[in-house]
């Protein structure tokens, strides 16, 4: 973990009010893994005042690149979605626990649903040969194809209202495909917390291990200020900056 400066090298607009920000790396602050994040200083201003974490969509060490995928939800998003080439960033990172990679053998399945895109796209470049499930709400909220290039096999695409690929939740797309799913197969979910939830419980009746990567509000990003905090299944409580945010999804409460 380092702060350091970055400096944006590209921003990509993906589908509606989805961005994807490349930007420069320290390599000197450590190599990312698929599931960590990092925080950034949005701006100069006292507004937005606190930093704000995102995940890595993807990281080229040799280019000393980074990329995160963006939602514009609120202020510091808007801010975030404008920035031009060559603008600055202060960065801290890389911070969490990563994924785990799955055991020598065991199939790997990848579900995502919207901004969870990011840190799954980034797991999947690791993990060529695994299936992507994307879910969103709708059409417009798909991000252009390009994203998903080079992923084997093709990406299974959800949509809540059925306006393009499988109508229905990654969720309900899980259950179509039970039959296929065995103990063998570990399962990697990161987005909305009922699609997380989702996720653990097929993965109990198929008996496959599953592992989530939850989206928590974090004040610090570093462990000191507990404002990220998950209730964890034995009654006591992790944070998700430190201890997670990937976690074995047996570990919490749902």
């Amino acid at each position: 973990m380092k702060q350091f400066p970055g400096k944006i090298l590209g921003n990509q607009s993906l589908s509606a009010d989805f961005f994807e920000l490349e930007f420069t790396w320290d390599k000197t602050a450590g190599l990312p893994l698929p599931g960590q994040f990092f925080t950034i200083r949005i701006s100069d201003n006292t507004v937005p005042l606190l930093r704000r974490p995102f995940a890595f969509s993807a990281f080229d060490e040799k280019k000393g690149t980074a990329s995160m995928i963006i939602q514009k939800r609120g202020r510091g998003t808007e801010i975030l979605a404008s920035k031009q080439k060559s603008d600055n960033l202060d960065i801290i990172g890389p911070l969490g626990k990563p994924f785990p990679m799955p055991a020598k053998g065991r199939k790997a399945l990848l579900v995502a649903g919207g901004i969870g895109l990011g840190p799954i796209l980034f797991l999947a470049s690791q993990l060529p040969e695994a299936e992507l499930i994307f879910g969103c709400r709708k059409k417009s909220f798909i991000p252009a194809s390009e994203i998903f290039a080079g992923l084997k096999p093709d990406v299974v695409v959800c949509t809540d209202d059925g306006s393009a690929g499988f109508k229905g939740t990654a969720g309900d797309y899980l259950k179509s495909i039970a039959n296929t799913i065995n103990s063998d197969t570990t399962i990697y979910a990161c987005g909305p917390l009922p699609m997380l939830q989702a996720c653990h419980e097929f993965s109990a009746r198929r008996g496959c291990e599953c592992f989530v990567s939850v989206e928590q509000v974090m004040a610090c990003g570093v462990g000191a200020c507990m404002g990220c905090s998950v209730k964890t299944a034995e009654g006591g409580f992790k944070r998700a900056c430190t201890e997670g945010p990937a976690f074995n999804s047996k570990e919490l409460q749902w």
